[in-house]
């Protein structure tokens, strides 16, 4: 991979601590990586027995966006356009492992499966998502990668909490959060991952509003409208209802530099959690 790509990833991929691994057959066509990732404790979520769905939905953004990259070449590579991701269970003994494979390459976006299990709790599935990615070609060419691909992240230099992280702050009914340059993709906009990690945020902090308890997200429908470039970015959740498994909230990512352009909108399913457990 070259350098200038390393550089953009090189804070996300530290923070998430995701090691990935190129396991398909790359020769013949096919295309699967594997990432493991430690349950650590800057990425617990409410119930401190899991990893935030935040986190979860950025490190399965991180591992089929790079399988998503790695089918696209050598004609270009690719940007998040879309994520739908269902979580079967918020308790994680850890460490997780994320597979993704292609389920279709065309000329135009790759769609790729991925799914989550649980390595410590007897390979249970913790959560299985789609994400579809555009295929562009940078200016500059697509990057190069040695094949079969691996990418093992140092350990997270500052290892806070995720709303601390990412400069999170909140801004009557949403959050908000500067675009700084770690946290922006080769693309230079504000990597996806960070944007799934937002959404996360601003549905929690919606719900948690009305419930005055700890909730966390369980399921998420994410559609990736534009790029943020300029920044503050603001996320506001509009809870629309209540049903038997959560509140359902629309949150909508707008970039509030860039004339407060729409950068994404979501559904989100968030519900109660136990502390105690």
């Amino acid at each position: 991979m070259d350098l200038d790509v390393q550089r953009a990833q090189r804070a996300v991929t530290q923070y998430f601590g995701v090691e990935q691994h190129e396991i398909g057959d790359y020769a013949n066509g096919e295309v699967i990586i594997e990432g493991i990732a430690p349950v650590q404790p800057h990425l617990l979520g409410a119930a401190k027995s899991g990893i935030r769905s935040g986190a979860l939905l950025a490190m399965i953004d991180h591992v089929g966006g790079l399988t998503a990259g790695l089918a696209a070449l050598p004609e270009g590579w690719v940007v998040s356009t879309n994520l739908s991701l269902r979580i079967a269970t918020l308790d994680h003994a850890g460490p997780l492992r994320i597979r993704a494979e292609v389920l279709r390459r065309g000329r135009a976006a790759v769609v790729i499966r991925v799914r989550a299990t649980d390595d410590g709790a007897g390979t249970r599935t913790v959560a299985d998502a789609v994400l579809t990615s555009a295929v562009l070609v940078p200016e500059t060419g697509p990057p190069q990668w040695q094949r079969p691909a691996s990418t093992v992240p140092a350990p997270c230099e500052d290892p806070q909490p995720l709303e601390v992280w990412l400069g999170v702050r909140a801004d009557g009914d949403a959050v908000e959060m500067d675009v700084r340059d770690d946290l922006r993709n080769p693309w230079g906009i504000l990597h996806g991952a960070v944007v799934a990690s937002l959404v996360d945020l601003a549905a929690e902090h919606a719900v948690g509003a009305i419930t005055h308890a700890p909730v966390a997200t369980a399921d998420v429908v994410l559609h990736f409208l534009a790029p943020g470039r300029v920044g503050p970015v603001t996320a506001r959740a509009e809870v629309l209802g209540e049903r038997a498994d959560g509140h359902v909230a629309r949150v909508e990512v707008r970039d509030r530099g860039a004339d407060n352009r729409v950068m994404s909108v979501a559904t989100a399913t968030v519900r109660g959690v136990d502390r105690g457990k």
